[in-house]
């Protein structure tokens, strides 16, 4: 491969994406409500600092248990809320400059003009590809630069931490967003015309935001895949001399009973069916890379309720709030490895069916 058409081509489709209706309209749905959530966000962080503050200054340090207030308020929840934003909005402009790449080119015939002249086929893939992706990069980076001119004007000024966690969440959004354009991508080389391409397109959208987390979820899936969750023992089963040795208990080394020994069944049973049932859950949601954006940008933008998420409680794990986000969310990484790994897996994965695709297609 020559390096000097891939810049040709890749160049050519950035100016092609920048310079199309769909992505200004795109864009400018996206910004418009990127800018009224974080107005909203930063009016609201405003207010939480303040009620903090005063809560603070009323009781001294030997007074309250230093997590009794909870964590900080951080900017970083106006951002959260926009991640909801970005799994909608956000997916469509990744499809949106994606599904129509190569067919576009089918269906005028330029493909075979294009391919006619001193140019490798990888050259054609690889540049389009490179076009979109520096496209999703420069949405993203007016979003982040409009975001943090936002936050400034409220008065608000990150710390090194929260500044961190921003650009993280900026990177993340972008994963999710090329993830998405990969598939309209090999869509776009699987189908023969536009509109196909953009059927295929919404279909495996679907499929992966909607029909993959409610599938992890159903309770017949479930009974088919981890099994009936364990009745627990009933009474009846059980005389009545038992049930007394349960409720009046002789001493700490009296034998345990069968009530004992029947709870104690039943409990291990449960954990070892929520186990599998979790497990399961897990590994058919990785399939999804809306839930993995979902789960990373919680652990990015709102630590706290991503640590109750895991831990599956809602009491604060930590003796004492941290200040640092960055600390936690690296506590977090074991249980986020997955999410992670698939968030970089799902994309590569398309995008080589993608390139495959097209360096066998019989162009004629």
């Amino acid at each position: 491969m020559r390096t000097e058409g891939l810049r040709v081509i890749a160049a050519k489709e950035f100016r092609d994406h920048v310079r199309s209706r769909r992505f200004h309209i795109l864009l400018a749905i996206f910004l418009i409500i990127a800018v009224v959530g974080l107005i909203d966000g930063s009016i609201q962080y405003n207010q939480q600092i303040e009620e903090y503050n005063e809560n603070l200054a009323q009781v001294s340090d030997d007074e309250m248990m230093p997590s009794y207030f909870g964590w900080k308020p951080s900017i970083l929840s106006a951002f959260f809320k926009m991640s909801m934003l970005i799994t909608t909005v956000g997916v469509v402009l990744g499809c949106a400059m994606g599904f129509d790449l190569i067919s576009r080119e089918k269906e005028s015939k330029s493909l075979k003009i294009l391919l006619s002249h001193p140019i490798y086929r990888d050259e054609v893939i690889n540049g389009k590809a490179l076009g979109g992706i520096a496209a999703i990069a420069l949405a993203m980076a007016i979003v982040l630069a409009i975001s943090f001119a936002i936050i400034l004007i409220f008065g608000i000024v990150p710390n090194l931490d929260e500044s961190i966690r921003i650009l993280l969440f900026g990177g993340l959004s972008f994963l999710l967003i090329f993830s998405y354009f990969a598939i309209a991508l090999f869509m776009s080389t699987v189908a023969k015309d536009s509109s196909n391409a953009l059927i295929y397109t919404l279909i495996i959208f679907i499929i992966l935001s909607t029909l993959i987390p409610s599938f992890a979820t159903n309770e017949s899936v479930m009974e088919i895949v981890v099994g009936e969750h364990p009745e627990p023992p009933g009474m009846d089963k059980f005389s009545a001399v038992d049930i007394i040795a349960v409720s009046e208990p002789v001493g700490d080394q009296a034998e345990p009973s069968e009530v004992d020994l029947a709870w104690e069944e039943y409990g291990e049973k449960a954990d070892a069916y929520w186990e599998k049932r979790n497990a399961f859950t897990d590994a058919v949601n990785l399939l999804s890379p809306s839930h993995n954006y979902q789960e990373m940008a919680m652990a990015v933008t709102n630590p706290q309720l991503a640590v109750a998420f895991q831990s599956n409680s809602f009491n604060d794990p930590y003796d004492e709030p941290p200040e640092s986000g960055l600390a936690v969310l690296g506590d977090l990484m074991g249980e986020l490895a997955k999410n992670i790994l698939a968030l970089f897996v799902i994309p590569a994965a398309f995008f080589g069916l993608a390139w495959i695709r097209f360096m066998r297609e019989d162009i004629r």
